[in-house]
């Protein structure tokens, strides 16, 4: 692993924490009222998320899904996203590609892409 591992965004536990040349891997446990991953992005790496248990919300540019176990959503650079879990726990695998480094974790705030130079995403309407 480097020497420098993202800072979480939220509130949640860390069970695994894993990185190889080309991906990273955190294993990820929610519980309770508080522990969510807060909406962050992401500009080199893609994530795909993964549910091991539980069911989890994955809200991607303002699109909330709904997951079960072992269902899967991919999460491209440049994406707001965030999860928190359903029921009383959720586990989920997430994937990073190229591996996640510290300075690719960036909290969304309110001015993270103005609305005039946001571009559009696959499966946007790209005629609005």
């Amino acid at each position: 692993m480097t020497a420098q591992r993202p800072t979480p965004v939220g509130k949640y536990e860390i069970l695994q924490d894993y990185e190889s040349k080309t991906a990273s891997v955190r294993v990820i446990r929610m519980e309770g009222s508080v522990e969510q991953i807060e909406q962050h992005i992401h500009h080199k790496s893609m994530q795909i998320y993964l549910v091991i248990a539980g069911e989890a919300r994955i809200t991607a540019d303002g699109v909330e899904h709904i997951m079960r176990p072992f269902e899967t959503l991919s999460v491209y650079p440049g994406t707001a996203h965030g999860a928190a879990r359903v029921g009383p726990q959720a586990i989920l695998a997430n994937i990073s590609i190229p591996p996640l480094q510290a300075d690719d974790q960036l909290p969304v705030t309110e001015e993270y892409e103005p609305p005039d130079l946001k571009l559009p995403r696959i499966g946007s309407d790209y005629d609005d």
